[in-house]
This record gives structure tokens, C-alpha cells and sequence, in this order.
């Protein structure tokens, strides 16, 4: 674990085990991975279908859990949190998922403030953060936009 990560991989493994009619089989999906990302830093994860991208990212949040290794969160390992702590540290963690749903009756301004709104944080401040993120990423000219 290294403290200038603000998530780190260490280790990690996950394999998915299949019942079938001849018998059980195991699929490696991740071995040994080993990856730290500081603050403020901005990661894609990329590779060909099947390669275990989404696996790798809902391990980093214990969407997935992984069969080895641990997740180290702000220099805390949350492979060992469970329930409220959980959910808590999950409160500071933010990702985007290759299958993105964006609520159609929602502004791309309005998409964004959601999870914001959800997290209880007040109405103008939500704006103004979401204002930023879409500048951020050169979408502030589509604030007003709707998905479709």
C-alpha cells in the first residue's frame, strides 16, 4: 500500500466459477493486478471485449468481490469493510461504466447533479460542481442538452 494512492490494487485476483452439467469450470479473470491511481488523476480502462475491464472496475468499488488480494481506499483497505462503512467510503468514490445510462428527461446538467442530489449535497452547490465537472470534460455548451 502506498499512501499517494487514492485507490490501489494490490494483488488482486478474481475468478468466476461455472456449474455445468459435466461439471464446474473457473475462469481467471484477473490475476495478480497490481495498480495504483493518485488523486486527481483521471483513468481509462481499456482492452478488448471479455478482457475483464468492468470486472476490474467494480472490484476497485466491491460491486465485485474479489477472490484475492486487496483494494486499499485512502490508504484503508475496504476488502475488510462491510454494511455502513461500506457504503460510506462508496459515497467517495465516483466511476463511469462502458454501459451508461443517462436519464432521458434529465439535462446533461441535470444527469450530472443526480448522484450529487442523491449523496444529499444542497441543490445550488450540486449545480454549480456539475457547471465544473461538464467544463472539465468540454461539455459545458451541452448543460441544457437532453440525451436523446
Amino acid at each position: 500500500m502506498d499512501r499517494q494512492y487514492i485507490i490501489e490494487a494490490v494483488n488482486l485476483s478474481k475468478t468466476f466459477s461455472v456449474q455445468g452439467k459435466s461439471g464446474g469450470t473457473e475462469t481467471h479473470v484477473l490475476q495478480n493486478i497490481n495498480i495504483g491511481i493518485r488523486r486527481g488523476e483521471i483513468f481509462g480502462i481499456i482492452g478488448k471485449s471479455g478482457a475483464g475491464k468492468s470486472t476490474l472496475a467494480r472490484c476497485f468499488n466491491l460491486l465485485e468481490r474479489p477472490t484475492s488480494g486487496e483494494i486499499y481506499f485512502d490508504g484503508r483497505d475496504i476488502t475488510k469493510l462491510s454494511g455502513r462503512d461500506l457504503y460510506e467510503t462508496r459515497r467517495h468514490m465516483g466511476m463511469i461504466f462502458q454501459q451508461f445510462n443517462l436519464l432521458m428527461q434529465r439535462t446533461a446538467l441535470d444527469n450530472v447533479c443526480f448522484p450529487l442530489e442523491i449523496a444529499g449535497v444542497p441543490k445550488k452547490e450540486a449545480r454549480k460542481r456539475a457547471a465544473e465537472l461538464l467544463d472539465l470534460v468540454g461539455l459545458s455548451d451541452k448543460a441544457a442538452s437532453y440525451p436523446a
